[in-house]
């Protein structure tokens, strides 16, 4: 059995975003809801609803199973909270898919593309907006410019955060064998955030090593908790692991010996 979390705008949002997740038929997807609220962000307002998503037949299995569950928007596509439930006015669906495409993978490059292009422009940002690269398991989309691309990163990343989340669903649906979709700047604000939190991440292994205690690193969303653990996986002298649900979630770097027994 295998579960993660996911914040939507609607129920039917977060079984899509789980059944993306766990590779899952939707209709086998069991929901719980954990919190309902409702929020503005800085672009579309939406309510939002926490589930945990439970698929109990035929989940993928992982060597790593802490590192697997903390995959979310700013890797994995749709994980984030806020995708609109309703298309907001001036922003088309993509059309519907009547039959699979031959090459599903640039099929969600082109759709993803084309969706943030339309959303961007909906909201009054006129920038270039390109696919940069088509793989198995993921496509990067990139926004290109200058002064503009501040407030369509946002505070910590949560305006692209949000917009990915939006795009990577948008993209997806009706294709059977999609894929990830990463959105980024073309000053490449999510390499240098990565490289931040692995420097980050570092030190804190230095100061639990040094100490001997552990160190808590809290307020990660679940994505930058993966690259954390991702970092630190084969770094001697210390282990990592999440602890706490929701918001208070956080990830502690222990130290451990690397003594060995006589």
């Amino acid at each position: 059995m295998r579960s993660v979390e996911i914040s939507a705008s609607s129920l039917e949002e977060a079984r899509r975003a789980a059944a993306f997740q766990l590779g899952a038929p939707e209709e086998e997807i069991e929901i719980e809801v954990l919190k309902t609220s409702h929020k503005v962000f800085g672009i579309i307002g939406s309510g939002e609803y926490r589930v945990r998503a439970t698929y109990e037949e035929g989940a993928v299995q992982s060597a790593a199973p802490e590192a697997e569950a903390e995959v979310s928007a700013g890797e994995a596509g749709p994980q984030l909270a806020e995708a609109p439930s309703e298309p907001a006015a001036g922003l088309q669906p993509p059309p519907p898919v009547t039959e699979q495409p031959d090459d599903p993978k640039q099929a969600v490059a082109e759709r993803a593309r084309q969706l943030t292009e339309d959303i961007v422009t909906m909201i009054g940002i006129d920038v270039p907006v390109t696919i940069s690269s088509v793989g198995e398991e993921e496509v990067e989309i990139v926004m290109e410019g200058d002064d503009s691309l501040g407030l369509l990163i946002g505070q910590e990343g949560n305006t692209l955060d949000a917009l990915q989340l939006i795009v990577a669903i948008g993209a997806n649906k009706g294709i059977e064998d999609g894929c990830r979709v990463i959105l980024d700047t073309s000053g490449g604000y999510r390499e240098r955030h990565r490289e931040h939190l692995c420097r980050q991440a570092q030190q804190a292994a230095e100061e639990a090593q040094a100490t001997g205690r552990e160190v808590v690193m809290s307020d990660l969303k679940s994505y930058e908790r993966r690259i954390v653990h991702m970092e630190l996986a084969d770094e001697p002298g210390v282990e990592t692991y999440s602890e706490g649900e929701g918001r208070y979630r956080r990830l502690v770097i222990s130290p451990v010996s690397n003594e060995s027994p006589d």
